[in-house]
């Protein structure tokens, strides 16, 4: 298949021109050399839409009707139609109440050739109880529990995120080193100090920044102490968590341009932190018994409202949903990017950013666009 007179998205340029699928493979795009035998039966002229990667969601835990812990090929589906190629399945402390085991062999049976889904992220349990949804609760550190976790989701555990304050925390560390999988924070009430001791084990993200996530006793009172967030802010090997919803419910307006100013594109991963059940409240955040709870973003539309709170420029901005949330979560070799030899995850959009067609592996599976066909 042929794209022609489009807008290729690359990591670091908008080129017009024109890109090659073969099979599940990007074969070629403008100003690669064109294989003798390049000839193609469709040729499809998107009329100077661009075409932009597949969007890489890390942290999603389900569609606005299906938990990822119930149902997560039902939940997946409802975001691969939005653009987003690949996402981690994320598991909050509800689905250790449904049972993070069965959560886990769950995605393990919905993944497969024709998923979207990459791996799992699990956002705790093991986090201070003052934060968060449902907060109060607390869940200690359990060495059989999260080895047995560990083991039962090995090679598809992608990210945890824990808090690095709670007993016991740098054993979990070890632990999840051993296992390749990268470590997020939030939620804690530790301090930069501490969290520096936690690098060389893999500590590498910062869980939804500037929401909530937690604050460090201050030396003295009426003095605001550096928590995880400023320590992701300052630290240039951190990558940023960002849940932009239309609202500025999870994090304000004037704080997504304070991230982006800090963290540039190449650090910031936009994240949609979608859940289902409770009450848009007409919009995309979710809430559920008064609290925010999640969102109900899509990364396309997390795109648009990043791109109205901050101003950030298209390329950036597409950056922070494919190449950026790629690197961090060990999946760009493959993906997150316009380039020949990889995965042919495609997005077409309209001027306006609105998803106009997806391919999933060189495969539509939205395709609601008027286009030329040769």
């Amino acid at each position: 298949m042929i794209f022609t007179n489009c807008n290729l998205i690359l990591e670091n340029a908008i080129v017009r021109g024109s890109l090659c699928t073969e099979g599940d493979r990007i074969r070629w795009i403008s100003g690669d050399p064109v294989p003798e035998d390049a000839g193609c039966e469709e040729v499809i002229d998107l009329g100077g839409r661009f075409l932009a990667p597949g969007f890489v969601d890390e942290h999603c835990h389900g569609s606005g009707e299906y938990w990822h812990f119930e149902n997560p090929s039902a939940a997946a589906v409802w975001h691969l139609k939005e653009g987003t190629t690949s996402l981690l399945c994320s598991m909050w402390r509800n689905a250790g109440d449904y049972s993070f085991r069965k959560a886990i062999e769950n995605v393990k049976a919905a993944m497969g050739e024709d998923s979207n889904i990459r791996g799992i992220h699990m956002e705790g349990p093991y986090l201070d109880p003052d934060y968060g949804s449902e907060g109060g609760r607390d869940w200690p550190f359990d060495p059989e529990e999260y080895r047995e976790l560990m083991e039962t989701g090995r090679g598809i555990i992608r990210q945890w995120t824990f808090d690095p304050a709670k007993e016991g925390a740098l054993e979990f560390a070890r632990a999840a080193q051993k296992e390749g999988i990268r470590l997020a924070v939030c939620y804690s009430k530790a301090k930069p100090e501490l969290l520096e001791t936690f690098e060389p084990y893999g500590l590498t993200i910062g869980t939804h920044m500037l929401c909530g996530s937690g604050h460090a006793s201050p030396m003295f009172r009426g003095t605001y102490e550096p928590g995880s967030d400023q320590f992701v802010l300052v630290n240039d090997r951190m990558y940023a968590e960002v849940i932009a919803d239309s609202l500025g419910g999870h994090v304000r307006p004037y704080y997504l341009k304070l991230i982006y100013k800090c963290k540039g594109a190449d650090r910031i991963c936009l994240v949609s932190d979608c859940c289902a059940g409770g009450d848009t409240c007409g919009s995309d955040v979710n809430v559920i018994n008064g609290e925010l709870y999640g969102s109900r973003l899509t990364l396309s539309v997390a795109i648009r409202n990043m791109r109205k709170h901050t101003g950030a420029p298209l390329i950036e901005l597409i950056r922070m949903a494919s190449a950026t949330p790629a690197k961090a979560m060990g999946l760009y070799g493959d993906r997150g990017s316009i380039a020949s030899g990889k995965i042919a995850d495609l997005v077409v959009l309209d001027p306006d950013l609105s998803v106009k067609g997806v391919l999933l592996g060189g495969k539509w599976v939205r395709r609601d666009m008027q286009v030329t066909e040769h």
